[in-house]
């Protein structure tokens, strides 16, 4: 990603930690530092960000965002209907002058309240007026309500865990696969003779329907943006669930073909409308016209370090009667 941030493709921004709540709340909202190396909260000058440039959002991650949070709580000692644990305080010599520094653990509302927090951050960014919003996260066990065992995003709090698909309409989990590979190689006893060399490379498969771990059997949660309808379509294309990313291309023509079937989806409501107004006598001004939403589920990488992408296929004057972004979260 260096060189895209390097050509002015991507505007990239490292979310300070110092006060990293109102700085995080306000991008959520659409709001982007006027100077992105600025790393102190009382240096940030956010500034409205001009969708006309921008094309999306990646939120990196959900994880750090959490225990960055988190952090920030137990350091400064804040109360969230309880006080922070255990609170210790050590000297430390600084500019030749002996300081104390503070030191807590968290207390259990502090998980509660983080869970709120990103849950309200993961909606902000959804309700942005661009194309995407991707959010990125690590995965974790968690247990749902009946005790069954699960993996999902992690964030603070495992009962959260297998909360956060809901909150995106895209989710995708990335399953990485050992390959075996035997290459022929000098002999290092004797450099003129080859020998057989074993190599482990990883094949990487993202799944978009739920799988099980291949070891443990444990289910990740998975989920594709589509309408029932669209399924069968879908799975034509991906038989497995899943796509195989390359470093050219292969995110992208997963989101593409989910936007096509998405479409069809909205012109087949369209035209069933208008057969119904026709049979009924009515009028399209009478009714008005169907909205699009760019999603068809609840809306939702993925943060410390959210992304400005430039140059994504459409800008904002071209999604006339779309509403929101459409959300993807990687784990």
């Amino acid at each position: 990603m260096q060189p895209e941030i390097d050509a002015g493709v991507i505007s990239a921004y490292r979310c300070n930690i110092e006060v990293p709540l109102p700085t995080l709340r306000k991008i959520s909202q659409g709001y982007w530092p006027a100077n992105t190396s600025a790393t102190k909260a009382a240096e940030t000058d956010l500034r409205a960000i001009d969708w006309n440039k921008f094309g999306g959002v990646i939120v990196e991650g959900v994880t750090s965002i959490s225990q960055a949070i988190m952090r920030h709580l137990a350091d400064r000692g804040i109360k969230t209907g309880e006080d922070a644990t255990s609170p210790f305080s050590q000297q430390v010599i600084l500019d030749g002058k002996v300081i104390q520094e503070q030191f807590a653990g968290n207390s259990r509302s502090h998980y509660g309240f983080v869970q709120n927090q990103l849950y309200s951050l993961v909606t902000n960014f959804n309700s942005l007026p661009c194309e995407y919003v991707l959010f990125t996260g690590l995965e974790s066990r968690a247990e749902e309500d009946d005790r069954t065992l699960v993996y999902g995003p992690q964030i603070a709090g495992k009962k959260a865990t297998a909360l956060v698909p809901s909150w995106v309409g895209d989710c995708i989990h990335a399953q990485g696969f050992p390959v075996q590979k035997v290459i022929q190689v000098p002999d290092p006893n004797d450099p003129k003779k080859m020998i057989d060399s074993v190599l482990i490379t990883t094949t990487v498969r993202m799944y978009f329907l739920s799988h099980p771990d291949p070891v443990t059997s444990i289910r990740y949660p998975a989920k594709a943006r589509v309408t029932p309808e669209a399924i069968p379509a879908l799975m034509k294309e991906y038989p497995g669930g899943y796509f195989e990313p390359g470093l050219a291309e292969g995110f992208d023509r997963y989101l593409a073909l989910v936007d096509r079937l998405n479409q069809g989806q909205r012109n087949a409501v369209d035209e069933w409308r208008k057969k119904v107004d026709e049979k009924w006598g009515r009028g399209a001004g009478q009714t008005g016209q169907t909205g699009q939403t760019g999603q068809t589920g609840q809306p939702g990488q993925v943060a410390s370090q959210p992304v400005a992408t430039k140059s994504l296929p459409q800008t904002l004057a071209e999604q006339a009667g779309q509403t929101g972004p459409r959300q993807a979260v990687t784990q």
